[in-house]
């Protein structure tokens, strides 16, 4: 009965997938990282692609494939091509179309992640393994699978990538939206104005390989339980532990007039549960919760990096001003040219090379200063300004909080000067980061405005200070404490109070001598310093008589009295 009861209640929460459409929690302690709009690659061109008409090349792929100068390591399967409707179009040409594609979307959408695209020109070289998912994850989109057993030149369907393929971009580029949005298959109805709606889809339902879908199996794919199963899987375990309990009731009412207590707990066991799931599993009790995924209410970046030709609408927009035919002076917005993304194919699609102070796809995003970012983490890294200034105020927060942390513990131990050596570590490394490269701020590189060699003497004459300062430092410190300890002694040796000639005498030379009419009564011996200032060895002893002798040639030879030669 008691299952049943937590049964119930577990059903009739809101889980993740079975609530309302689009309905979605917010995470209020989590941090977003690589949310954009639209979340994945090519996402909303997939309609698009299944509008089209497409077909199994009628050559082999060893014929097209040297026309695959960007996608060829990722497509590695026998993939369809659109097929042209009106005019036949050549092989090359077509493969090429959807190799630029491709690239054009790869090249946007790395920027919108706040990546320096132009770093990642060979993506399938990248040690960044969020580069590489976002490169197959593109391949994948326009280079479909051809359907299995499909004939040369036969018509097919066009197939989206696999979940899986999602899933593993999702955990290489570390997606979190703060709710639970980011989802690989789903179906999103948009407005689109004018009482007309666009329904949007995810990806396949399907873990690759598989005839369905596109796409290879990564080894980053994440495998999660979904929640139909774990609601069984958790089903099951209360169903398991109130049959137990039951049994073990049943066998204490035999034995034992004590049941009553045992059925009390277990009801009391029973309506904890009962809050416990009320509570935990989502329902709308006190969880805030919104229809709008947290990345959809972003703003788009194929949008913000759009290029509307002079003398057009917003209907004449288009992405990358380096593909249409206009002046060279408004082409990426004045502030860079137009290059080849493939540098040993003349013929590959170009984008825009920014500027040394801008970046984006249209070169209208100014960079964050290095040179500032420098003498930031240079005067002020000790608490954390330069992350603050680069746009990272968490890891601003973090450094601040371990500064004080460092001091904090060395103040108590006695110095806060103590903690110096170990909160410059920190923030050397910061330096030096910070002055020997552009370093990634929150959105793109800083600007490469700081050159080397200022660098390098800056950073040589302020170690040549900081050198000096410290050992001066640490010289009069020394200093004072010596001059303290001396102090310290001598207050010691004048409070002394010495009682007895024997006491006086184990003292050492150091002290002076008492006569023998030296009363002992209230005595203060005196202290007659160090070093030179101590009486010779053979103090009170006589010294030889001059000693002189006839030296050869008849002349005459006296030594000092004093060392002690006798004749």
């Amino acid at each position: 009965m008691s299952a049943i009861v937590i049964s119930v209640a577990l059903l009739g929460c809101a889980l993740p997938g079975s609530s309302a459409q689009d309905m979605y929690t917010q995470n209020a302690i989590c941090r977003e990282g690589s949310c954009t709009n639209p979340i994945f690659p090519g996402l909303n061109d997939l309609s698009r692609l299944e509008l089209l008409t497409w077909q199994c090349p009628a050559t082999d792929r060893s014929s097209y494939s040297q026309y695959m100068s960007f996608c060829g390591d990722a497509v590695v399967y026998e993939p369809a091509l659109p097929s042209p409707n009106t005019t036949a179009t050549a092989l090359n040409l077509l493969v090429k179309a959807q190799d630029d594609a491709a690239s054009t979307m790869f090249f946007f959408h790395l920027n919108g992640l706040g990546y320096d695209a132009w770093e990642h020109q060979k993506p399938w070289k990248s040690q960044d393994e969020c580069v590489k998912s976002t490169w197959r994850m593109v391949c994948y989109t326009y280079f479909p699978k051809a359907e299995a057993g499909c004939q040369k030149g036969q018509a097919t369907q066009y197939l989206r990538p696999c979940k899986d393929c999602c899933e593993n971009y999702l955990n290489k580029c570390k997606v979190e939206c703060c709710d639970e949005s980011p989802q690989c298959v789903f179906s999103h109805t948009l407005d689109v104005g004018a009482g007309k709606a666009l329904v949007q889809t995810g990806y396949v339902d399907a873990a690759a390989p598989s005839a369905s879908c596109t796409g290879l199996l990564s080894s980053g794919a994440r495998r999660t339980i979904t929640a139909p199963l774990a609601l069984i899987i958790g089903l099951f375990g209360i169903h398991l532990v109130a049959a137990s309990d039951d049994e073990a009731s049943t066998r204490a009412r035999r034995t034992s007039a004590s049941t009553v207590g045992l059925g009390r707990n277990s009801v009391l066991f029973v309506f904890a549960l009962v809050a416990i799931s009320t509570t935990l599993t989502g329902c709308d009790l006190t969880i805030p919760q919104h229809k709008l995924g947290n990345w959809r209410s972003k703003d788009d970046y194929l949008v913000s990096y759009e290029f509307i030709p002079p003398g057009q609408t917003v209907a004449e927009a288009t992405l990358n001003s380096c593909s249409t035919e206009v002046a060279t002076t408004v082409q990426c917005s004045g502030r860079g040219y137009c290059r080849s993304w493939d540098t040993e194919k003349s013929s590959s699609v170009a984008f825009c090379s920014c500027d040394r102070d801008f970046t984006d796809p249209e070169c209208r995003t100014r960079r964050k200063s290095q040179t500032k970012a420098f003498f930031t983490a240079l005067f002020g890294g000790i608490v954390g300004l330069d992350y603050f200034y680069l746009g990272l105020p968490l890891w601003g927060l973090t450094k601040l909080t371990t500064m004080f942390f460092i001091f904090g513990c060395a103040a108590l131990a006695g110095s806060w000067q103590s903690g110096l050596p170990y909160a410059m570590v920190w923030w050397l490394i910061d330096v030096v980061r910070s002055g020997a490269g552009p370093v990634y701020a929150n959105d793109f590189r800083v600007s490469a405005d700081l050159p080397h060699w200022v660098f390098v003497i800056f950073i040589t004459f302020f170690a040549l200070v900081m050198g000096f300062v410290w050992a001066m430092t640490s010289y009069l410190r020394f200093r004072a404490q010596k001059r303290s300890d001396v102090l310290k002694m001598q207050e010691q040796e004048e409070s002394r109070k010495i009682n007895s000639r024997e006491e006086l005498a184990a003292l050492g030379p150091q002290y002076y001598a008492v006569n023998n009419s030296t009363s002992f009564a209230s005595p203060r011996a005196g202290f007659s310093g160090y070093g030179s200032t101590l009486p010779l060895p053979n103090a009170g002893a006589g010294y030889a008589p001059q000693a002189s002798f006839t030296a050869p040639y008849g002349l005459p030879m006296s030594f000092p009295a004093g060392y002690g030669i006798r004749l």
